[in-house]
């Protein structure tokens, strides 16, 4: 007598009828699924290839240098429980680069291409597993953030696509929570806006689940109070991690009798902008380049939601990015994460193609939503287009010049002082500090400050032979740090220009001085 396989348990945890005594025969793939598929690997051959040709272009900024110098020069134990605190990044990407560097010996011009591999793995992920239409995921395979901003700049958000969308893809099911989970702790320890983005999928998860506990089994219960623990553990990791002391740059005071030129300009411009001005700039950033029609998008996406009844999911992924960069921290470059988590909501509210043949009014709300999806892939492809063109035509930023002209002068083996968050940009391209006036190859944000701004009264006292200077407003400062050395007796020897970029704009000059010392 024959007995029936044992039953596998179903998205719920309940056990599912059992299979039919009756095989069947698997029917092949049409002939149209096939093109379909080609079509995937062809974008996706496609995107691989445009992202690995522009890199090679890509000067690289401080933001993308200083965390491949922390990683280079400290162990993790110090990067982990003293460092990280003053770049307020939880650390993942720092890891990563260690293991980049610490295990595999990898140089600096490898930093792009680390950051692209995350990027190629979220866009195909993207592309086989996202419920849109195969027109838009072709359309968002090829828009800013995904083709640019999050691929050829390395910088933590390169995995932001990659783990938000695996979340989105593991979110409806209910008896593996475990894998959303781990998504989930991987996005935590990603950077802030990770933190809040991680948090808002959470907890609309455990609402969901908690709607369908009832049907839950006994064991899968269990591996979502552990998977709760879990999180709960990663969150307070990453609190311990990021917990600010008073001698982080942002909250010190800046040390007295001291005469300084310049500083973290964009800070203070930042600092001066209005709440309004800053929301209005994430949401036309992130969405159509402008306020009215981004506002406009994200009414009209919110409604959908409601109509899908996954509005809580769309306002805990959404409003906590716009909010952070609201009141605490924000530049152009952060926009992407409010565009990242637009997408994620959307792929988890999709409708299956059952639901949309089922009811007339769902195909019609699907088919607009298509629309409107389809516009914002197109103003964003443009962007990706013309930033694409910038990096190939113009330097993103002056660092890798500055680092080129010192290194033919020989300038790393005499005496340099450099000022700046920037010079940590310079620095990468060596594998020694060059600096005498700061004490390290990154770029400490702690106080007292080496370095922070040009210290009139220790370069008198020391004389170096070079300065290398970063500006992000050449026209304003040059001509007053050039009065100001000169009377010292510095003249300038090279300007390395750099054009920091986003999408179709300039978001600030990367302009790197290089005075030298004439007696």
């Amino acid at each position: 007598m024959s007995t029936l396989p044992p039953t596998r348990p179903d998205a719920a945890g309940e056990p599912a009828p059992p299979a039919p005594a009756v095989a069947t025969v698997n029917q092949a793939a049409s002939p149209s699924q096939q093109w379909w598929r080609i079509g995937d690997f062809a974008v996706l051959g496609i995107y691989t290839s445009v992202v690995l040709w522009i890199i090679p272009y890509h000067e690289k900024w401080a933001d993308e240098a200083q965390a491949w110098l922390i990683a280079r020069d400290l162990d993790l134990r110090t990067i982990w429980f003293h460092e990280l605190r003053y770049e307020g990044s939880p650390g993942l990407w720092h890891t990563i680069l260690w293991v980049a560097q610490h295990v595999f010996h990898a140089r600096y011009d490898s930093i792009g291409y680390i950051g692209a591999s995350f990027a190629i793995a979220g866009v195909a992920l993207m592309l086989f597993k996202a419920p849109f239409p195969r027109p838009l995921r072709w359309m968002l395979a090829f828009t800013y953030f995904m083709t640019y901003q999050y691929a050829v700049i390395a910088r933590p958000y390169t995995l932001l696509p990659l783990l938000c969308f695996a979340a989105a893809c593991w979110f409806p099911d209910r008896a593996h929570p475990e894998r959303i989970t781990l998504m989930l702790a991987l996005l935590s320890l990603l950077s802030v806006h990770g933190i809040l983005m991680a948090s808002g999928i959470g907890l609309a998860y455990l609402v969901e689940a908690a709607k369908s506990w009832h049907n839950l089994s006994g064991p899968v219960r269990k591996r979502h109070v552990l998977c709760v623990g879990a999180m709960l553990a990663v969150l307070l990791f990453a609190f311990v991690v990021l917990k600010t002391t008073p001698d982080v740059d942002t909250f010190a005071k800046p040390t007295p009798g001291v005469q300084t030129v310049g500083g973290d300009q964009q800070a203070v411009q930042a600092l001066r902008r209005s709440k309004s001005a800053r929301i209005e700039s994430i949401i036309s950033g992130a969405l159509f380049d402008f306020a009215v029609p981004s506002a406009i998008f994200l009414v009209l996406a919110g409604a959908w939601c409601f109509h899908r009844r996954k509005l809580l999911l769309f306002v805990m992924l959404t409003a906590p990015v716009v909010l952070l960069y609201m009141f605490v921290h924000g530049g152009p470059h952060h926009h992407g994460s409010a565009f990242i988590a637009v997408i994620a909501a959307l792929w988890v509210a999709w409708p299956t193609r059952e639901e949309q043949n089922a009811s007339p009014r769902e195909r019609l709300a699907t088919q607009a939503m298509v629309a409107l999806l389809a516009c914002l892939f197109a103003v964003n492809i443009w962007d990706a287009a013309v930033s694409i063109r910038y990096d190939y035509l113009y330097p993103y930023c002056g660092s890798k010049d500055a680092a080129k002209y010192l290194r033919s002068v020989g300038a790393d083996k005499q005496s340099i002082f450099g000022y700046t968050y920037g010079i940590a940009a310079v620095q990468a391209y060596f594998d020694h500090n060059i600096v005498r006036n700061i004490p390290t190859a990154y770029f400490h944000h702690g106080a007292p400050d080496p370095g922070g701004a040009i210290d009139l009264g220790e370069i008198v006292s020391q004389k170096p032979e070079y300065i290398v200077f970063l500006t992000q407003s050449p026209t304003l400062e040059l001509p007053i740090l050039d009065r100001l050395l000169q009377r010292y007796g510095y003249e300038m020897v090279h300007f390395s220009d750099g054009y920091l970029f986003f999408k179709r704009s300039l978001a600030d000059r990367n302009v790197y001085v290089i005075y030298r010392r004439k007696y």
